[in-house]
């Protein structure tokens, strides 16, 4: 068993390749398509922003605004940054996952509140020309470069400027984040680096080890646990990990419930059938959306 988990990623980086499709240079879509997707109740904006890494000038995220957004100019909301995986980049949430219909739908239903949907693009990239508007990266590469180039700036050029464009309310209480595979991994570390930042954390079927990341950023990624025992001082209103019984990571997730458990750390623990494919993850983005922001 131990041996398995230590090919774990080898495994994942050979699905992955197996399944990838993508243009290492390919155009991304292009803003205006994207703001004016058709059949949505709330408002989409798309945010260019100027980028801290050294390799690229600039960024940009979806974000997507209540309906009644602009009908109270007193009323501030709060966030939830929502993280692809992968194969992903800022609006593969919206193409896979139907986020914003199935928001739209908890709320008509009374199940959802309002808040501010944040999806930012944190693959990494080598360059301006291979960012190209926020394209799909290989799969491969996106998987194995998970070394916090990216990340250590999320909650400067992200949060901070979502803080600053909105209406938000920019308190713990009033963040959330959550993000599917890779998304779920970047999710856990966000949040753990950051105790004070975010008080919903949702990790669909994430790999949870740090022992082959870290390569650029060692500090973001590593000391998981003792990142956690900081975290968990002031417990999360909700910790959740949400994975199924098939999925490739399923042995590490039950591990980390463990773990997670026998440190006295307050989480909920999902497990469905199924395996590592959206037909889970849009499951445990509805149980997320109803359970974010609830007193």
């Amino acid at each position: 068993m131990k041996v398995l988990r230590l090919f774990i990623p080898v495994l994942v980086l050979i699905s992955l390749a197996c399944s990838c499709a993508n243009i290492r240079y390919a155009m991304g879509p292009e803003s205006s398509d994207i703001e004016t997707l058709p059949g949505y109740r709330g408002k989409i904006q798309v945010v260019e922003y100027p980028c801290s890494e050294p390799a690229l000038t600039k960024r940009r995220m979806v974000v997507y605004l209540p309906e009644d957004y602009d009908k109270n100019a007193t009323r501030r909301y709060p966030v939830l940054y929502l993280i692809h995986g992968a194969r992903g980049n800022e609006v593969t949430w919206i193409e896979r996952g139907d986020a914003f219909h199935t928001l739209d739908s908890l709320r008509l239903a009374g199940k959802a509140g309002d808040f501010i949907l944040v999806m930012p693009n944190l693959n990494n990239y080598h360059s301006d020309r291979e960012y190209r508007n926020g394209h799909p990266v290989n799969p491969v590469r996106a998987f194995w470069l998970i070394d916090g180039e990216a990340e250590v700036y999320f909650m400067d050029d992200i949060v901070a400027r979502v803080d600053n464009l909105y209406r938000t309310i920019p308190e713990k209480s009033s963040r959330a984040i959550a993000g599917m595979s890779t998304g779920g991994l970047q999710a856990l570390y966000m949040a753990a680096n950051y105790p004070d930042s975010f008080d919903y954390i949702g990790l669909f079927s994430p790999y949870t080890r740090d022992s082959i990341f870290g390569l650029r950023h060692p500090e973001f990624y590593g000391g998981l646990y003792r990142k956690l025992k900081v975290q968990f001082r002031e417990p999360p209103r909700y910790f959740g990990l949400m994975i199924g019984r098939k999925d490739i990571f399923y042995q590490e997730m039950k591990s980390f419930d463990r773990s997670l458990s026998k440190r006295g750390y307050g989480h909920e623990f999902i497990v469905t059938s199924g395996g590592h494919k959206w037909t889970n993850w849009r499951k445990y983005l509805i149980d997320f959306y109803q359970k974010t922001f609830k007193d």
